[in-house]
């Protein structure tokens, strides 16, 4: 009998980002994920838990204890996902402010396979003698540019490469950044980058704005998101219901312009990638259940 593949999502959250959860959530419906959700929650309502249980999938809600928001869902995701990904084939970290476009499941098969599937940050940092005294963190030579920078999320991985989550919950904590610089120099550490396929960041993230720029920002075009090089878009991450985070990206954005001279014809582009985007995440939200969309639109959520 054919083995069904077993993959799981894991995502933490609290209350100000269910927003993020309702357009995550539904977007798995749009796609039709049949995939277990491991949902890491920091004093979540009741009320919105119990609607999940509408979903197709399977959401398993795992509440948290302890008071500091960032310590129960940001840092305890590593650990969750130590203590569960055994259960299955492979799983993916996500962010509570994330939603998916396109099926996944190949990067499931690759991570069930022993390889690493994440993000690229789009830049690159030489983790060098400071960086690895910073982090008792010693790599084989003091200089160490590396070309794989990858976000924290997502990552793709099975049970074969969950030493590298388990290391970084215990390790001492240095600063905010932790789960993002300390988690790459221990992939070197690990030699996790010798099995890491970093995707472009503009399919996975946008981090930097890489989904708005002129070059990559996201267009439509046969019912798919596309970037600019008209490669499948994945994942958008982003507090697109936040009035702070959607009032800052124009500004952003024109300093980019101004910095790299870029074209009116260019800044359109951005613009037009904006627009798609912000009505995606609203055509998501509507998808979901009328009484949190009613709460949503008269408090939380931001749409200009």
């Amino acid at each position: 009998m054919k083995h069904r593949p077993n993959y799981a999502y894991i995502v933490a959250a609290s209350t100000n980002y269910i927003p993020g959860l309702v357009a995550l959530f539904n977007s798995l419906k749009r796609i039709e994920s049949p995939h277990d959700v491991i949902l890491i929650s920091f004093r979540l309502p009741e009320e919105f838990t119990e609607s999940l249980k509408a979903y197709s999938f399977t959401v398993r809600v795992i509440e948290t204890e302890g008071e500091n928001q960032t310590h129960q869902t940001a840092i305890e995701r590593f650990r969750v996902a130590c203590e569960i990904g055994h259960e299955y084939d492979a799983i993916c970290l996500l962010d509570a402010d994330m939603w998916v476009e396109a099926n996944v499941d190949v990067f499931f098969l690759a991570a069930s396979k022993g390889l690493i599937v994440t993000g690229s940050n789009g830049m690159i940092i030489n983790f060098n003698k400071g960086y690895q005294d910073q982090y008792e963190c010693y790599l084989e030579k003091d200089e160490w540019p590396y070309p794989q920078i990858h976000t924290t999320v997502p990552i793709f991985l099975d049970t074969r490469n969950l030493d590298w989550f388990d290391a970084l919950y215990k390790s001492r904590r240095v600063d905010s950044w932790d789960d993002f610089l300390y988690l790459n120099i221990l992939g070197i550490k690990l030699r996790k980058y010798e099995k890491m396929i970093c995707m472009p960041p503009y399919a996975f993230t946008g981090i930097h704005h890489w989904q708005m720029k002129p070059e990559t920002g996201v267009m439509e075009k046969g019912g798919l998101l596309l970037s600019g090089t008209e490669e499948q878009v994945y994942m958008v991450h982003g507090k697109w219901w936040d009035k702070g985070w959607l009032q800052d990206l124009i500004p952003t954005m024109k300093r980019y312009w101004h910095d790299e001279e870029i074209s009116f014809r260019g800044q359109g582009r951005t613009n037009n990638a904006i627009n798609s985007l912000l009505n995606r995440f609203r055509n998501l939200l509507k998808e979901g259940d009328q009484s949190w969309q009613t709460q949503l639109q008269e408090g939380v959520l931001f749409l200009p």
